[in-house]
């Protein structure tokens, strides 16, 4: 059924409330900023894992080939939970790949088919924006919930490096020999 209204109203016009959370609008926008940093990074390292999921070749194939099929579905379970926690301050969740690419802080190196060690670097890199962050959003911004997600990823990507790196310490010690 159509509206047929001629007061102004309009079916269509959103109302932004803003949540009242015990966080100032000044704090939730420097979280959201935050949080789309640490969203960015998180879609980079996912396509970054996709490419060398999907190109891996030679020794190590199926084990590598399982395990980076693991942990890009982690990653992408985690941008979903950044986006989520996003939203939940009333910010709007970066979507584009040029949002991505403009609000990352780790590197994108276009044409290299990263490999294990490339990944292991940048989850390395990620866990060290994440305990920054994670101290910002507790101590500047008063954030226990941000806080709490941004150190609950911080331990996922502990895992997933300490993961790359088991696999890659028998290879760097052979090359010690």
């Amino acid at each position: 059924m159509r509206h047929n209204r001629t007061d102004g109203h309009s079916p269509k016009l959103k109302v932004l409330i803003q949540p009242n959370i015990g966080l100032d609008s000044d704090a939730r926008l420097s979280v959201v900023k935050i949080l789309n940093n640490a969203l960015a990074n998180e879609a980079v390292l996912t396509l970054k894992t996709l490419s060398a999921h999907r190109n891996m070749t030679g020794a190590g194939f199926f084990e590598l080939h399982i395990l980076f099929d693991s942990q890009y579905k982690q990653l992408n379970d985690i941008s979903d939970e950044i986006a989520e926690r996003t939203r939940m301050l009333g910010g709007i969740a970066i979507s584009s790949l040029q949002e991505f690419i403009d609000f990352t802080r780790i590197e994108d190196q276009p044409g290299i088919i990263p490999n294990a060690l490339h990944l292991l670097a940048d989850h390395e890199t990620i866990i060290r924006f994440l305990r920054e962050d994670a101290r910002k959003c507790t101590e500047e911004f008063e954030d226990e919930g941000t806080f709490e997600l941004m150190v609950s990823i911080m331990r996922l990507h502990e895992k997933m490096a300490w993961m790359l790196r088991s696999y890659l310490e028998p290879e760097l010690s052979e090359e010690e020999s």
